[in-house]
C-alpha cells in the first residue's frame, strides 16, 4: 500500500467537504477529500499522473495517480450549466501531467455571477482507498500540501472513461434496458454519484452505453467521462443475478432525473440527436401552410405579431428570407476536409471578435457565440462526419442542425431560442467555407429600410450604421433572442412572429410597422403612411422635450398626484428608469435570477443584486415580486407536476407556498436589503386573503431571526378575477395592491395571452376588465389601500386617463414611456378622467372605449 499527498490545486479557503453547498459532495456520495473557496483563476494538477479525462463542459478534469487513484477536480457548484462558458482546457484526455501544472483557466466573474458558488472539490472518486490529513479550515497556497491518499498499487481498476463500446466479458445472466436521458447538463457530477450508489451493492457488473463507448456504472469518471447530453439515448446493461431486473431499476432512476430535474422534451430533443450519419439534412424545415402568392400592390394587409422592441416606423420592406443552401455530401477525403473546416472556424472567431469590437457594450453576446464554437460536442460530431467521407459542409451543417433542434424542443423558450444562436453560427461558418468574406448582414441597406426575415440573426446587426435600419419583422423568432436584445440597443422597433405570411410581403413594399401593438401593416393609403411619418418626427421631438421635465414629481392639471414607477427586469435597468424620470420601481420581476440556469440561486446572490438595484435607486421605492414561476415560466430545477393546464395550475403564489424555502430564501434576501423600508414585497397569484396570510407569517418569522424591527409592507397583486371582486377582504391584510393587467385581461377574456390565434384579441381596455378594475379600486378603499397598475396597461397612453378615473393613483410602466406618460399626465383633469372612464364601463368592446379616449385626447 502506497501513500501520495495530494498539493492544493487552487488557492483560496480550504474547508471539508460537508460544507459544500452541493449534498451529493458534502454526503460523500461523489467521493472522499476537500474544497476550496478559490481566490485565484487557474487549476492546477494535484500530483504527477495521466490526465483521465477533461468533461466536455470542461469545469472538472479527473487524474490518476501512479498507484491508481482517480482524483476528481470539479470548478464550482453547478457550473456543468455553463456549458463551458468561462472556461478554457490546457490539458487532453490521455496525457501526463507534473504537479503545479495548469489544468483549467476559467473567468471568475463570469462563473461566479452564473454559478451557484465557486467552492471546487477535490476528492477521490474510485474504492479501495482513503484519505486522511485534509488541510481545511484555513487559507491555503495552491501547491501547499493539502490531503493524504492512502492505498492502491497501480493496477488500472475498472472499465476507462469512456471506452469504445463492447461486450462484457463473462458468463451468466444479462439484461439491458433502454431509455432517454431527460438531465439537462448530462450524467455531470452528481447524478454520477448517485447513480454509483444505486449499482455499487450490486454482485454484477453495470455498464451505461451512448453512442460507441461505455462506461462502468459503478465508476463517477467513467460516467462523466461518456460526455452524455440531454437526450442522448443511453442503454444500461447489467450482469449478473438479477441482470434485468438490475436493468431496468437503474433505467427508472435515470428516467427520474438522479436527483437532478428532468426536462420534458427530453424525448424530442433525442429524436433528433439520433438520426442516422447518412440521412440528407433538409435545406429548411417542411413548410407547415403554403405560403402563397406576394400580396398585390395596394392591397391593404394587417399582420399581428408579438412585441419584442416598442415603436413605430415606416419604411420600404427589405426581404431577407434566408434561402435554401443546399450542400455537396461527399469530401475530398478527411486531409482536405478537416483543415478547411477548422480554417472556417477560425476565420469565424476572427469575425465575431470584430463583432464584440463594433458593439462592445453587448460583447458578451459574441463571446457567447465563441463558446459555441468551442463546444466539444459541435466540433467532435462534425470531425466524426468528415472521417467518415463527408464534406466539411455537409458535416457541420448537419451537427450544428441538430444541436439546434435539440435547443428548440426544451420547454423553456429562452433556452429554446438559443438555437437562433446556433443557426447563426451555422450561416457564418458555411459562408466561411464557401470562400466568401463575412457577411455583410444589414451594413448595405438602403436608409430607412424595414427587414422582414424568417428570423435575424444577432450577426446581422453587428455593423448596421446608424439610420439603415428603420424596423424589423420576423416570421419566427421570440421576443427574448440575442437579436431582439441588439435590436433594443439600436433603438429599432421590432415586431416577432408574425407567422409565415409575412413571406408574401415583397420587396420595397411600403410598410408601418408598430412595435406597441405587435403590427406590421402592409401596403397602408398614403395618407397613413404621411400621417404615421408625421407622428414618428412629432413623438421623437415631444420626448426630447419630455425628457428635460422627466425627473419632476408627477401632479395632474388640477395638483392630483399621480406617482410613475418603473417595471425592471434586471439590475441593469434601473440606472436607465432613474434618467427616464421613475420616481421608483412599482415592479421588479425577480425572475431574471431564476432562469437559464441549473439551480435556484442563493440567498446572498439575491441580496446583491436586490441591494444593487435599491442602490441605484437612490432612495426611490423598490416593490420587489416573489418568484413568479410556472404556466408559460417553468425552471428546468423545479419540477412541477405535468398540468392539462398550466395557466390554471401551480402558478406564482402557490409555487411559493408548495416550496416554503424557495420563498423564504427570497423574502430574507429582501429584508436584508439596505436601508429598511425602501424595498416593499409584493405577491403574485394571489386569490384569497389566506395565502396573503400564510406569506405574511413568513416574512414575520424571517424578520424576527433576522433580528430586524422595522416593517416591511407587503401587498397583493390583483390577477385572479377573484382577486379583484375580494379586494376588500385582501385589502384587509395587504398593506397595498398592484394590478396586474396582463393575466387579469387574459383570464377575464379566458384567451391563453401565450396562444397566437386568440392574443392579438386580448385587449385591457375592455369594459369587462375595467369594470373589474374598478371593484378592485373601491374594496380597497375600505381600508384606505394605495392601488396601482404595474401591467402593460400601465405603459398605455390610452388607458392612463382611465385607469386615473377609476381611482389608481400610481402606474409602473417600461422606463421607455416614463417621460412621455408623465407629460401626458400633467395635461389630465381628474375631472375628464372620470367622466370618461365612467362613460367606457357602459361600452361593449375595447374598441369602442378607445375611440372615447381617442375623441378626449385627440393627441393621442
Amino acid at each position: 500500500m502506497t501513500a501520495i499527498t495530494l498539493a492544493a490545486p487552487l488557492a483560496g479557503w480550504a474547508m471539508p467537504l460537508s460544507e459544500v453547498p452541493d449534498p451529493a459532495f458534502a454526503q460523500g456520495l461523489v467521493g472522499t477529500g476537500m474544497a476550496i473557496d478559490p481566490t485565484v483563476n487557474e487549476l492546477r494538477s494535484p500530483c504527477d499522473g495521466t490526465v483521465l479525462s477533461i468533461h466536455r463542459a470542461r469545469h472538472a478534469c479527473t487524474v490518476r495517480t501512479a498507484s491508481g487513484a482517480e482524483i476528481l477536480l470539479h470548478l464550482g457548484v453547478d457550473t456543468v450549466g455553463l456549458n463551458g462558458e468561462g472556461f478554457t482546457a490546457h490539458v487532453q484526455d490521455g496525457q501526463s501531467v507534473k504537479t503545479g501544472d495548469r489544468l483549467i483557466s476559467f473567468d471568475m466573474n463570469l462563473v461566479g455571477s452564473r454559478a451557484q458558488s465557486l467552492v471546487s472539490m477535490m476528492v477521490v472518486v474510485n474504492d479501495g482507498y482513503t484519505v486522511d490529513g485534509q488541510s481545511v479550515n484555513r487559507e491555503i497556497a495552491a501547491g501547499d500540501a493539502a490531503m493524504t491518499v492512502h492505498g492502491g498499487s497501480g493496477a488500472d481498476a475498472g472499465l476507462p472513461a469512456a471506452a469504445p463500446d463492447s461486450e462484457e466479458d463473462g458468463d451468466g445472466e444479462t439484461g439491458e434496458r433502454a431509455v432517454v436521458l431527460p438531465i439537462a447538463s448530462g450524467l455531470h457530477a452528481r447524478p454520477a454519484a448517485a447513480l454509483v450508489a444505486a449499482t455499487k451493492a450490486y454482485p454484477g457488473t453495470v455498464t451505461i452505453h451512448c453512442r460507441d463507448r461505455r462506461a462502468n456504472a459503478k465508476s463517477v469518471v467513467a460516467l462523466m467521462g461518456l460526455g452524455t447530453m440531454l437526450g442522448d439515448r443511453l442503454t444500461v446493461r447489467a450482469a449478473g443475478p438479477g441482470a434485468q431486473d438490475m436493468a431496468e431499476s437503474i433505467a427508472v432512476l435515470i428516467e427520474g432525473g438522479l436527483g437532478d430535474p428532468v426536462v420534458p422534451g427530453a424525448s424530442a430533443a433525442a429524436a433528433a440527436q439520433v438520426a442516422p450519419a447518412a440521412t440528407p439534412i433538409p435545406a429548411q424545415p417542411a413548410a407547415e401552410e403554403e405560403v402563397g402568392p406576394p400580396f398585390a400592390p395596394g392591397e391593404e394587409v394587417l399582420l399581428k405579431g408579438t412585441i419584442a422592441v416598442p415603436g413605430q416606423a415606416v419604411g420600404a420592406v427589405v426581404r431577407r428570407f434566408r434561402s435554401i443552401v443546399r450542400v455537396v455530401e461527399q469530401g475530398a477525403g478527411e486531409q482536405v476536409e478537416e483543415p478547411r473546416l477548422r480554417r472556417a472556424l477560425e476565420q469565424v472567431v476572427a469575425n465575431l471578435t470584430q463583432s464584440a469590437q463594433r458593439m462592445p457594450e453587448h460583447a458578451a453576446i459574441f463571446q457567447a457565440h465563441r463558446e459555441l464554437l468551442d463546444d466539444p460536442e459541435l466540433l467532435d460530431g462534425a470531425l466524426a462526419d468528415i472521417r467518415a467521407g463527408k464534406s466539411a459542409e455537409w458535416s457541420w451543417q448537419r451537427t450544428a442542425r441538430l444541436q439546434a433542434d435539440a435547443l428548440a424542443a426544451l420547454a423553456d423558450p429562452r433556452m429554446a431560442e438559443r438555437a437562433a444562436d446556433l443557426r447563426d453560427l451555422e450561416q457564418q461558418v458555411l459562408t466561411a467555407l464557401s470562400g466568401k468574406g463575412p457577411d455583410v448582414g444589414l451594413a448595405e441597406l438602403p436608409s430607412g429600410s424595414i427587414v422582414l426575415a424568417d428570423e435575424i440573426l444577432p450577426s446581422d446587426l453587428a455593423g448596421v450604421p446608424a439610420g439603415r435600419l428603420a424596423g424589423i419583422g420576423m416570421a419566427h423568432g421570440g421576443p427574448t433572442s440575442h437579436a431582439v436584445i441588439l435590436a433594443a440597443a439600436l433603438g429599432v422597433p421590432t415586431v416577432v412572429a408574425l407567422g409565415r405570411q409575412a413571406e408574401r410581403v415583397p420587396d420595397g413594399a411600403p410598410v408601418v410597422i408598430d412595435g406597441n401593438r405587435g403590427e406590421l401593416l402592409v401596403f397602408p393609403p398614403e395618407d397613413t403612411l404621411a400621417a404615421t411619418r408625421t407622428a414618428v418626427a412629432a413623438r421623437t421631438a415631444r420626448r426630447e422635450e419630455n425628457r428635460l421635465t422627466s425627473r419632476e414629481d408627477c401632479r395632474m392639471a388640477d395638483g392630483t398626484r399621480i406617482e410613475v414607477f418603473a417595471n425592471l427586469g434586471r439590475v441593469s435597468d434601473a440606472p436607465g428608469a432613474v434618467v427616464e424620470g421613475a420616481e421608483g420601481c412599482g415592479l421588479l420581476r425577480t425572475e431574471f435570477l431564476f432562469l437559464e440556469r441549473q439551480s435556484a440561486p442563493t440567498e446572498d446572490e439575491q441580496y446583491q443584486q436586490y441591494q444593487q438595484i435599491a442602490d441605484a435607486l437612490e432612495g426611490r421605492p423598490l416593490v420587489i415580486r416573489t418568484l413568479d414561476v410556472g404556466g408559460d415560466k417553468p425552471l428546468s430545477y423545479l419540477p412541477l407536476p405535468k398540468e392539462e393546464n398550466p395557466v390554471l395550475g401551480l402558478r406564482g403564489v402557490r409555487v411559493g407556498l408548495r416550496e416554503p424555502e424557495l420563498l423564504r430564501a427570497q423574502i430574507r434576501a429582501i429584508l436584508r436589503v439596505k436601508p429598511a423600508g425602501v424595498c416593499r414585497i409584493m405577491v403574485p397569484m394571489i386569490a384569497s386573503p389566506s395565502e396573503l396570510q400564510a406569506v405574511r407569517a413568513m416574512v414575520d418569522e424571517e424578520r424576527a431571526k433576522l433580528g430586524r424591527a422595522e416593517p416591511i409592507e407587503l401587498g397583493a397583486m390583483i390577477e385572479v378575477p377573484a382577486a379583484a371582486l375580494t379586494a376588500d377582504r385582501i385589502g384587509a391584510v395587504a398593506d397595498f395592491l398592484s394590478i396586474g393587467t396582463n393575466d387579469l385581461t387574459q383570464y377575464v377574456l379566458a384567451m391563453d395571452r401565450g396562444n397566437p390565434h386568440v392574443a392579438a384579441q386580448l385587449d385591457a381596455l375592455h369594459p369587462g376588465v375595467l369594470r373589474l378594475i374598478r371593484l378592485a379600486v373601491m374594496g380597497a378603499k375600505t381600508h384606505d389601500r394605495v392601488v396601482a397598475v404595474c401591467g402593460g396597461s400601465a405603459s398605455d397612453p390610452m388607458a392612463a386617463p382611465l385607469l386615473i378615473g377609476l381611482g389608481v393613483t400610481e402606474l409602473s410602466a417600461t422606463p421607455a414611456v416614463i417621460a412621455d406618460l408623465k407629460a401626458f399626465i400633467r395635461t389630465l383633469r381628474m375631472e375628464d378622467c372620470r367622466r370618461v372612464a365612467e362613460a367606457a364601463l357602459g361600452t361593449d368592446s375595447a374598441d369602442e372605449v378607445r375611440r372615447l379616449v381617442a375623441e378626449a385626447w385627440p393627441a393621442l
